[in-house]
């Protein structure tokens, strides 16, 4: 198949050119491969912090934005208590959880989701997971869907549902099991050039 290869910086734009027009013309050949599995469990719950940072990044809101956003949420049931510096449940409501996700099977973008999370079982013994610790909570575990008040969610604003639906995306995520793929590295040879 095809792949990008890399090679090391020239001081001249004809040297890389010339190396460019050397690799078009000939076939490389694989010195070295380096082939690894990876694993990569869904991040930790959101606390108020990373919320922020996401949605930051993801649709370019302030902190005070996403705060309000979130505070409105909470006042309308949707999400539990915003404040909180947690990114884990609590054992007892970990014991709960499949209120939270039958909800969820009534908000269209996540229906599918919990529904298969609920047939699968997968929600139980999420309270042996990293998801899930006691000492890790001072006051409020982390923002999760509550799986209530879906009815009030059409009538927020649209940073509101945007923020909803990232905060629900991740509570979802965590019922999944880890990405597991494949990190290749080879090294090749074209004449003389590594790459």
């Amino acid at each position: 198949g095809e792949f990008d290869a890399v090679s090391g910086h020239f001081q001249k734009k004809e040297e890389a050119d010339k190396v460019a027009s050397d690799c078009k013309e000939r076939m490389c050949q694989v010195e070295k491969e380096d082939i690894q599995t990876k694993t990569v469990r869904a991040p930790k719950l959101y606390d108020l912090t990373s919320l922020q940072r996401d949605a930051n990044r993801i649709f370019g809101y302030t902190a005070q934005q996403t705060l309000d956003a979130v505070q409105e949420m909470y006042e309308k049931k949707l999400v539990t208590y915003p404040r909180t510096d947690a990114r884990v449940l609590s054992t007892a409501v970990a014991k709960e959880i499949s209120r939270n996700l039958k909800g969820l099977t009534r908000y269209q973008m996540a229906a599918p989701f919990a529904q298969e999370i609920l047939e699968a079982g997968s929600f139980q013994g999420i309270e042996k997971t990293r998801y899930v610790n006691d000492k890790q909570i001072t006051d409020h575990y982390a923002i999760i869907p509550t799986g209530q008040g879906l009815q009030n969610l059409g009538r927020l604003p649209q940073i509101s549902q945007k923020v909803y639906q990232v905060v629900v995306r991740r509570f979802l995520s965590v019922f999944y099991p880890a990405a597991v793929y494949q990190k290749v590295s080879l090294v090749s040879a074209v004449g003389k050039e590594k790459l």
